[in-house]
C-alpha cells in the first residue's frame, strides 16, 4: 500500500509573533555574548525572546549549550559536551547584577557525562548569583540528574526561590519524545522539591497528540507530588528533523486547562499557546506566599505585603451569602501608568486567587463561610489598542506603520466585545470580584458598570445612557449623527470571577479612535469629559467621584491598598 503524503498544517494567527528587536534586547544580547553565556532563550528558539529580553530579563543556561541528550521536540545541540568552565557561576552573578535583573531563570543542558550529573555547578551557581544579587529572586529549571537524589538535593539546598523540573508531555507520549527521561522518575524529583519546602514547578508542552483526558490526569499526578506552579504551551516544530505539530491547540483549550489546573489545586497556571516553562516567571514568585496582599510600588512595581487578609474573616451570620445583604469590602489599587499586557497579567494573577479561595471556602461546612479577596483595580495604559475575542481585525483602519508613527500596540485579548483604544487621559476600571457577592449574573453585572458610569456623568452635568444593543455608555442614543460613546465597557468571567472592566474617555486625545471603528460601529462618534464640558479635568476628582458611585451601585466598602 502506497503512503499518503502527510498533510501540512498551517500555523494560526494566534501564533504569530514579533521579530526581536529594540535597545534592551540588543544591550542582553551583547553582554550575553561579552561573557560567553548561554541562553535557552536562543538554543531553544523561544518565541517569546524578543518580549522578554526587551523587558531585561532572561533565562540563562549553564553547563554549555550541547546537550548529552537528544529529546525529539528540542532545539538544543546534542553531542559530546564541552569541559565545564569553573568560572561559570561568577560570570552568571556579573551578568545578572549588570543587568539588573530582579528575577533570574537558570536552566542547563542534562550533562550525563558528569559524575555529579553537574549538580556542583548548579549549587554553586545558585549561591553567587544569590552572594552578588541579594535582593533577585531566583528559578531554577533542573534536569533530572539521572534519578540521584543527592545531586538534586545539593541544587536543594542552595535555596532557590522556586525549582522547575518538566514533565515535557503526557505519560503515553513520554518514550517517543524524552530521549532518557522518564515520566515516574520525573514525579519523583518534583515530589523531592516539594518535600524540601520549596515551591515545586512544571511544564509540558500539548500539540503532540495528546488528549484532553491525558493532560487532566497529568495534573493530577503532579498535585499527587504536590507540584503548585504549572505551565502549558505549545508545541513548535524548531525543524523539519524535530516532531511534527500534531495539532494546533485553540486558545479556549488552553483557558479550559487553566481553570481545570486552579480547580486541581495549583496556585498558578500559566496556559496560552506561546507560553514557555520561564515566560513571565517572576509573577510565580511576587504571589509565592498564599496569603500575601498583592500591592503596587510608587513605580508601578509589585509588591507583597503581609496583611490582615480579609477572606480569613470568618462571616457574623450562618446562611449563604446572598446579595445585597451585607456591604463588602473591596480593596482598590492604582497602577498609575502602565503596560496593558502588564495590567493584564496582574488581573489574571488575582483572578486565580479569587478562583482558588471559592474552591477552598466550598469545601467549609456552611456555618465555617468566609469572603473571598476582592479587588477594583484602577490605572492608565500607554496607547494601544484591544481586541476582544468576538471582534473584527477590520475594524483596525490603521496599518502597522502608521500604529509606530502613533507609539501605539495592538492586542488581542480574551475580554468580549470588540476593537477600542486605550491611552493616556483615560481612567481604565478593572474590577476584580467574586460576583456571588455583586451580581445575579454578568448582564446585571455590565449594568451595574454602565449604572455606576452613568451616575459619575450626572454629577458633572450629562445625561449618558445605554445604547440597545451595544454595552458600554452613550450620549445622545436616540439622535442620529450625534450618538457618541463615553464610555466602553468589555468584561470576561470565569468560575464567577470578573476581569476586565470599562475605559472612560476624561483626557482622552480622540484623535486615536480615528485610526478604529469603535467597538464595530462605523456610524457612531466618540468623546470625553473633556471635550464634553470644555475644560481638562483632574484626574483623581474624578476617579473619587466615580469610586463613590462604584460602591454605591454595587453596595461595596472600598478602601485603598
Amino acid at each position: 500500500m502506497s503512503e499518503t503524503p502527510e498533510k501540512h498544517i498551517r500555523k494560526p494567527d494566534w501564533l504569530k509573533i514579533k521579530l526581536p528587536k529594540g535597545d534592551n534586547y540588543l544591550k542582553v544580547k551583547g553582554i550575553l555574548e561579552e561573557k560567553g553565556l548561554h541562553t535557552i532563550c536562543s538554543s531553544g528558539k523561544c518565541p517569546n525572546m524578543g518580549e522578554c529580553w526587551n523587558a531585561g530579563t532572561a533565562t540563562f543556561m549553564i553547563l554549555g549549550d550541547i546537550c548529552t541528550r537528544s529529546c525529539k521536540f528540542c532545539a538544543t545541540k546534542t553531542g559530546k559536551p564541552l569541559p565545564v568552565d569553573a568560572n561559570e557561576p561568577d560570570k552568571i552573578a556579573q551578568s545578572v547584577k549588570h543587568l539588573n535583573l530582579k528575577h533570574v531563570v537558570l536552566t542547563s543542558v542534562d550533562r550525563d557525562d558528569l559524575s555529579d550529573g553537574g549538580a556542583v555547578i548548579w549549587a554553586e551557581t545558585v549561591r553567587k548569583v544569590k552572594e552578588l544579587n541579594p535582593e533577585t529572586t531566583i528559578e531554577t529549571l533542573l534536569p533530572d540528574f539521572g534519578g540521584n537524589a543527592d545531586q538534586l538535593q545539593l541544587v536543594i539546598e542552595s535555596a532557590p526561590d522556586i525549582i522547575s523540573h518538566n514533565l515535557e508531555t503526557v505519560l503515553r507520549l513520554t518514550p517517543q519524545i524524552r530521549s532518557a527521561a522518564q515520566y515516574d522518575r520525573s514525579l519523583e524529583v518534583i515530589r523531592q522539591i516539594a518535600a524540601s519546602g520549596l515551591r515545586a514547578k512544571s511544564g509540558i508542552m500539548v500539540g503532540l497528540g495528546e488528549t484532553e483526558t491525558e493532560v487532566l490526569e497529568l495534573m493530577d499526578d503532579l498535585r499527587s507530588v504536590n507540584c503548585s506552579i504549572f505551565t502549558i504551551g505549545q508545541y513548535l516544530q524548531p525543524s523539519p528533523a524535530h516532531l511534527k505539530v500534531v495539532e494546533y491547540v485553540h486558545p479556549d483549550v488552553f483557558e479550559k486547562y487553566r481553570v481545570a489546573g486552579i480547580e486541581k489545586g495549583f496556585t498558578h497556571v500559566e496556559s496560552k499557546p506561546l507560553v514557555r516553562s520561564s515566560y513571565h516567571a517572576e509573577k510565580h514568585v511576587v504571589d509565592r506566599r498564599k496569603d500575601a496582599m498583592p500591592r503596587v510600588s510608587a513605580n508601578g512595581g509589585l509588591q507583597q505585603d503581609i496583611a490582615v487578609i480579609p477572606h480569613s474573616e470568618k462571616m457574623k451570620k450562618s446562611n449563604p451569602i446572598s446579595i445585597g445583604d451585607a456591604k463588602h469590602r473591596v480593596s482598590t489599587i492604582d497602577l498609575g501608568l502602565m503596560p496593558y499586557q502588564q495590567a493584564w497579567d496582574y488581573q489574571e494573577t488575582l483572578l486565580n486567587e479569587i478562583i482558588t479561595q471559592k474552591l477552598e471556602f466550598q469545601k467549609l461546612p456552611l456555618n465555617d463561610e468566609r469572603l473571598t479577596n476582592n479587588y477594583l483595580l484602577f490605572v492608565e495604559h500607554p496607547h494601544v489598542f484591544t481586541l476582544g475575542k468576538s471582534g473584527s481585525e477590520d475594524n483596525l483602519l490603521a496599518n502597522f506603520i502608521q500604529l509606530q508613527a502613533k507609539n501605539a500596540e495592538f492586542i488581542h485579548t480574551n475580554r468580549g466585545g470588540d476593537i477600542t483604544y486605550h491611552g493616556p487621559g483615560q481612567i481604565v476600571g478593572y474590577p476584580i470580584l467574586n460576583l456571588d457577592y455583586f451580581a445575579k449574573g454578568i448582564r446585571d453585572y455590565i449594568e451595574k458598570l454602565e449604572e455606576a458610569i452613568i451616575l459619575c456623568l450626572k454629577h458633572y452635568g450629562l445625561e449618558g445612557h445605554r445604547l440597545e444593543g451595544a454595552t458600554g455608555v452613550w450620549l445622545d442614543p436616540d439622535v442620529p449623527g450625534k450618538t457618541r460613546k463615553i464610555c466602553a465597557i468589555g468584561v470576561r468571567v470565569s468560575r464567577g470571577v470578573s476581569m476586565h472592566g470599562f475605559a472612560f474617555n476624561v483626557n482622552t486625545d480622540l484623535s486615536y479612535f480615528s485610526l478604529i471603528n469603535p467597538c464595530g460601529f462605523t456610524d457612531k462618534k466618540v468623546t470625553s469629559l473633556q471635550a464634553e464640558l470644555g475644560k481638562e479635568m483632574e484626574m483623581n476628582a474624578v476617579k473619587a467621584v466615580l469610586k463613590e458611585k462604584i460602591s454605591q451601585v454595587f453596595n461595596m466598602e472600598l478602601y485603598n491598598l
